[in-house]
């Protein structure tokens, strides 16, 4: 996102948080704050919206740095490393559900799953990455894929239970991270694509029943 200046970032992000439930995702381009921000009336309204997930997810990704950098270092066994960064990054998007939600359902509107899915399969590499993960080629990328459907899964059940306490997120990545240690390689890839489906089915039911 660096063609916008950090005040365009700044004034973009401020609007998108205090205002999301009532700007018009289909008609992005026609919102007035957005249009009154210079060089965003040159976008149309996928590429805005493009442009606009771009810079909330990357600012998801800071916010979720600045609460771990200084903590996770601290820790010595890298799965309890990826417990900890699990849990909180599972926390900063807990804060901001309803905005996650409806970005990624108008983005999959829009013929973008590739862009939900790079968010996902990115969050998982930033964790590994912070959690000194030295592994190259297949290891690299296995790593990821795995984690990448333990976080799937359990946001798909934050995005279901609205009284998911600390404790019961607590729980549920720790029984999760344990599954894992027990199956295949081959099981785990099921169990990605398994948790990819429900995933994509969650959102199909948001568009069709409740006009986001």
């Amino acid at each position: 996102m660096s063609d916008f200046t950090k005040l365009q970032k700044d004034k973009i992000l401020n609007h998108l948080y205090k205002n999301f439930k009532k700007i018009d995702f289909d008609n992005i381009d026609q919102d007035i704050i957005f249009k009154k921000i210079g060089d965003l009336d040159f976008f149309d309204k996928k590429e805005l919206l493009l442009k606009i997930s771009s810079l909330f997810f990357e600012d998801l990704d800071q916010r979720f740095l600045s609460e771990v950098k200084s903590k996770v270092d601290k820790i010595t066994k890298t799965n309890e490393k990826i417990s900890f960064l699990l849990n909180k990054r599972l926390q900063i998007e807990k804060k901001n559900k309803d905005l996650i939600k409806k970005i990624f359902i108008h983005l999959i509107k829009d013929n973008n799953s590739n862009k939900v899915l790079t968010y996902i399969y990115s969050v998982s590499d930033i964790m590994w990455t912070y959690a000194n993960d030295r592994s190259v080629d297949f290891n690299f990328y296995t790593k990821r894929l795995i984690l990448s459907s333990v976080y799937l899964k359990i946001l798909i059940l934050s995005f279901y239970k609205d009284n998911l306490t600390p404790k019961d997120l607590n729980e549920e990545i720790s029984k999760s991270l344990e599954h894992v240690k027990l199956i295949s390689q081959f099981k785990i890839k099921l169990d990605f694509f398994k948790n990819l489906k429900e995933f994509f089915s969650f959102f199909s039911i948001q568009k069709a029943g409740r006009g986001y």
